[in-house]
């Protein structure tokens, strides 16, 4: 019975930091609380990295209806607080981006669909944004930002 009662303390605790996690973001970025943007964000921070529409919908069950995910993933966007791109699979993808100094690549499983927050190197991503500046001075296009996917086999599917 003890170990009941510790298990849903903590359970509680847990749910109670993780709203007020979700109401602080919203308040720092002017952005109204509401319950679909506290549900959603919930699932993000608990998420910890990239997670699909279809997991993030499954996971958030009938707490909010698909058009009103759709709007408040647009209004995370518009706050520059939420990443979205595109899988191998044609899966769209979005991951919290809290930090400015969050800047980090994925590796995608072709398997089972995993994908992975890697961070490459300084070195490496030096010589990454050299090679986009030349590109930049040699090409009529304005590079804004880059992504780099790496596309193989987790250690589950191996």
């Amino acid at each position: 019975m003890r170990i009941i009662l510790i298990y849903l303390f903590r359970l509680i605790h847990y749910n109670s930091s993780m709203v007020k996690n979700s109401e602080k973001i919203l308040a720092d970025h002017n952005v109204s609380i509401t319950n679909p943007r506290v549900f959603v964000l919930e699932v993000l921070l608990e998420n910890k990295g990239p997670i699909t529409l279809d997991e993030l919908q499954s996971t958030l069950k009938n707490k909010v209806a698909k058009s009103t995910l759709y709007r408040v993933l647009n209004d995370l966007k518009k706050i520059n607080i939420l990443d979205e791109f595109t899988s191998p699979e044609n899966q769209t993808v979005v991951e919290l981006s809290l930090s400015e100094n969050d800047h980090h690549h994925h590796v995608f499983c072709t398997n089972c669909g995993e994908v992975e927050d890697i961070t490459l190197s300084e070195v490496f991503e030096k010589q990454l944004s050299d090679e986009i500046s030349n590109i930049h001075k040699t090409s009529k296009y304005l590079i804004k930002e880059h992504t780099l996917e790496l596309i193989g086999l987790c250690s589950s599917c191996k």
